[in-house]
């Protein structure tokens, strides 16, 4: 189901020019299903033999992941939940000495979803030459290896996300500066991002939770449309939602419901 919520700024930014324009989106839930597996859950498959790793895996997500949806947790707070999310999570790669095979593996036995039409969506920003900047809190090793698969990781896409380093195969490090739920505001666009989009107006965003949002400026959220895909505990989030952003989508909406609604290709 879809709700408009600023038809005024629908119809000031338009997106009819693709020179004019460029995408900023999450990845977990947004580019991918609601109900697919996240890039961090890759990671946990690629231990799934692991068994105490596993276990432990799942204890974190199923206390952290209710915060994360919660919209009646103010940001302050649960920032340090994500926070502390990520670094337990993180020390459990490197308690049980995770490998980079096996995320390449878990990632060819196709258990990461494309939302529907979201590859094709990416496709045709291609073949318009908009930028697709990808900001996740996820994996980018996980993110980069499935677009690959997927063939659609094309010269116009950028990410932005936490980098596992590995030596010998096995993890070392975490690379560059945190990014979880809550923190997309500290991220700074590489130099040749900002090349790319310094003459384009008009942005799209795309996101599964109101800390998205935080991936524009926010005086740039007068030029931005902004999506929020909304598909779990849809009626205890739905007002926050439509408060948030200008179109929500609920049940699974396809990317053809965004291309519907903006008529941008």
């Amino acid at each position: 189901m879809e709700y408009i919520n600023n038809q005024e700024k629908l119809e000031r930014v338009k997106f009819t020019n693709p020179e004019d324009y460029y995408i900023i989106a999450d990845f977990d839930k947004t580019l991918t299903e609601g109900k697919s597996i996240s890039t961090w859950g890759v990671v946990a498959n690629s231990n799934k033999d692991n068994t105490e790793y596993h276990k432990r895996r799942n204890e974190l997500y199923e206390y952290y992941r209710p915060i994360e949806i919660d919209s009646t947790i103010s940001d302050e707070k649960k920032s340090e939940y994500m926070s502390e999310w990520w670094k337990r999570h993180v020390g459990l790669f490197f308690e049980y000495g995770l490998k980079e095979e096996f995320i390449k593996k878990s990632v060819a036995e196709h258990i990461l979803l494309f939302r529907a039409g979201a590859k094709e969506f990416l496709s045709k920003m291609k073949e318009k030459n908009v930028p697709v900047i990808i900001v996740s809190a996820g994996i980018k090793n996980v993110i980069e290896e499935f677009l690959i698969t997927e063939n659609c990781y094309f010269d116009n896409i950028y990410i932005l996300s936490n980098l596992i380093k590995f030596k010998a195969g096995v993890i070392e490090k975490l690379e560059g500066e945190t990014i979880h739920a809550l923190n997309k505001n500290v991220i700074k666009l590489p130099q040749e991002i900002l090349n790319k989009i310094e003459k384009r107006n008009n942005i799209l965003l795309l996101g599964d939770g109101i800390a998205d949002l935080k991936m524009v400026k926010k005086e740039d959220l007068i030029k931005t449309i902004t999506v929020g895909f909304l598909d779990e505990k849809i009626e205890e989030n739905l007002e926050h939602y439509n408060k948030a952003f200008d179109i929500v989508l609920t049940k699974e909406a396809s990317f053809e419901e965004v291309n519907k609604i903006l008529n941008i290709y």
